[in-house]
């Protein structure tokens, strides 16, 4: 858990259990920075918008950070954070470590010696920063003693506006390379494949690590409008990138004869696996896709039409994408909290595109280029197909920045087994996080339960509750009223040796606590509108035949209905049951 304070004297604990290990660290600069994005600086004197700034400021100096252990999965656990002395409070602070920039003499002197690195680990992983160039070098993990090359790298594409696309075998100005189509908010299309810096060419990010008892943070810097924070939470099996893009420059300055250019942003991971062009991506969160550079499937027409090389090797990536060393048995994962473009555009590199400020309408019905500000202004009143860096190109009364984004990318580097079972539990923490509520310390001290778990028993490590509401109570129109429950399995065929098998629960086992005690299962389809059976009886019977040569593991075609004994449930991979329960009332 992560809580901007205003006090650097501060300890948590649960009222369930003693003191809990915290980290109290000063908020960087980058995230002081962020509301003041939001000011509108049209017609504003020097005093008024130092007013504005000051109605705007981020007022909170630290982060308080400890992990909220004894979470029940379905319940909650109360957590009091109080203020401290300040001598207790020193016992939580961090310490901050710069990598500064060497100067020349030094770089010179630097030549002649070893390149000197600075390690950093959570117990779990471990990472190697070279001091020299401010990257990473290299990523170990501990648990399962397993190693590779590792940077991290920021950089963009420039977005086409119409034209011919570089970098494309055949004849200049062919048909292949050549087409109207402009880079927007439906079309991602850059002009060329190369993948620009954020920052004039050869300059080095800024470094500073941040240690304390819960965790270790890097954070670096490749330019204003491009940096991240890598956290190494003690024991925990994933690295976590918190990233922030954003406002983009229009101009770019830091090209010579470069003017104003659109900017496609990604993120790319670069490892020393060889995958061999092979990626995978999530098909909406679920199945795994095997995805292949400069590739399709066997009913594209042969040889493939390379017409786009950056572009046509992009997918969605709602959750996952990663990339497997087969001969190495070893994985690369990375898991994301929204949305995003994703590739492997180089052997053993997973990139993610984490922004986008373009300059030219793609003609699909926005009308306008993809040039939002954290204001909210455009350029009311401007020409056709234009805007400017603030959204004041016309005369809309706006003097805005640019959008600015930040999410968090979790990593995963492990044997394939072990990358395969962490990454579906991961994608679940990542996006579906445990809801927070507050109060003050003496609300919680009075409370007669701080903790409780409505669940007599766990269910299965590859089932998750999808649903559990009231909400559909009174449409139903039936008496007693019932509950939607919705279960899925979270792992597809052959994903796992153990996790991808059929897996079986008794609802009336993980249901028979007081307040949550199932008195009733009725399995419906999965949207709950008529009885299972029902369904798959009215359904047409297609003549099927196995594919030739047919190499994948076999899904489990015959579905398992409930046992009415325990209400037992059993579902297959990537299956999603749904039910209508009845609970027993709480006697008061």
């Amino acid at each position: 858990a992560h809580w901007r304070v205003y006090d650097m004297g501060a300890s948590s604990s649960s009222l369930s259990s003693p003191s809990i290990p915290a980290d109290i660290t000063l908020i960087d600069d980058i995230t002081h920075r962020l509301p003041l994005l939001y000011i509108n600086k049209y017609n504003l004197s020097p005093d008024e918008l130092k007013k504005k700034e000051q109605e705007y400021a981020n007022t909170a100096t630290h982060i308080i950070s400890f992990q909220a252990k004894d979470l029940p999965s379905v319940g909650f656990n109360t957590f009091l954070v109080v203020p401290v002395s300040e001598e207790e409070a020193k016992q939580s602070q961090t310490t901050s470590e710069i990598l500064r920039k060497p100067t020349q003499h030094e770089e010179e002197e630097e030549e002649e010696k070893k390149t000197t690195t600075t390690t950093v680990s959570n117990g779990y992983y471990e990472l190697k920063i070279d001091e020299k160039t401010g990257m990473l070098s290299s990523i170990k993990n501990m648990k399962s003693n397993i190693s590779t090359s590792f940077s991290m790298q920021w950089g963009w594409y420039n977005s086409s506006t119409g034209g011919c696309t570089q970098d494309i075998p055949g004849p200049p100005q062919s048909e292949q390379q050549c087409d109207s189509q402009a880079s927007g908010a439906y079309i991602f299309r850059p002009n060329s494949s190369r993948f620009f810096e954020c920052a004039a060419s050869g300059s080095r990010p800024t470094v500073e690590i941040i240690r304390g008892e819960l965790m270790v943070e890097v954070r670096q810097t490749f330019s204003d409008w491009a940096s991240h924070v890598i956290r190494l939470v003690k024991d925990t099996p994933y690295i976590e990138v918190e990233w922030t893009a954003g406002p983009i420059p229009i101009h770019t300055d830091w090209i010579q004869g470069e003017g104003d250019l659109g900017k496609e942003v990604s993120i790319r991971y670069n490892t020393g696996l060889k995958s061999k062009g092979v990626f995978h991506t999530d098909s909406n969160g679920r199945e795994m896709v095997k995805r292949i550079r400069n590739g399709r499937g066997p009913s594209y027409p042969q040889p493939l039409n390379i017409s786009e090389p950056i572009a046509g090797n992009y997918y969605p990536v709602n959750a996952m994408i990663g990339l497997e060393d087969k001969s190495a048995e070893t994985a690369f994962v990375v898991v994301t909290d929204v949305a995003q473009g994703g590739s492997s555009i180089n052997d053993g590199s997973l990139e993610l595109m984490v922004h986008r400020r373009l300059l030219a309408d793609d003609a699909r019905g926005v009308q306008e280029p993809l040039n939002e500000t954290m204001c909210g202004c455009n350029d009311i009143n401007a020409p056709p197909g234009q805007m400017g860096a603030h959204g004041h190109l016309g005369d809309g009364g706006c003097w805005c920045e640019g959008l600015t984004m930040r999410g968090r990318h979790w990593l995963i580097f492990d044997n394939v087994d072990s990358a395969n079972s962490q990454r579906r539990k991961l994608d679940d923490m990542l996006n579906f996080p445990a809801t927070l509520a507050f109060a003050p310390p003496s609300v919680a001290k009075e409370a007669k339960t701080t903790r409780r778990d409505f669940l007599e028993q766990e269910l299965p490590p590859n089932v998750k509750l999808m649903t559990l509401t009231d909400n559909y109570k009174n449409a139903r129109g039936s008496k007693p009223t019932k509950t939607l429950l919705r279960l899925s399995h979270l792992y597809s065929v052959g994903e796992h040796p153990k996790l991808s098998l059929p897996a079986s629960v008794s609802l009336a086992k993980v249901f028979s606590k007081t307040g949550l005690k199932i008195k009733s299962v009725e399995e419906t389809s999965l949207t709950g509108n008529q009885p299972l059976k029902q369904m798959d009886d009215a359904k047409l019977i297609w003549k099927t035949h196995e594919p030739w040569n047919y190499s994948h593991p076999k899904p489990y075609d015959e579905r398992i209905y409930m046992k009415e004994e325990g209400f037992v449930v059993t579902l297959r991979p990537m299956e999603l049951r749904t039910f209508w329960v009845e609970f027993e009332e709480e006697s008061s």
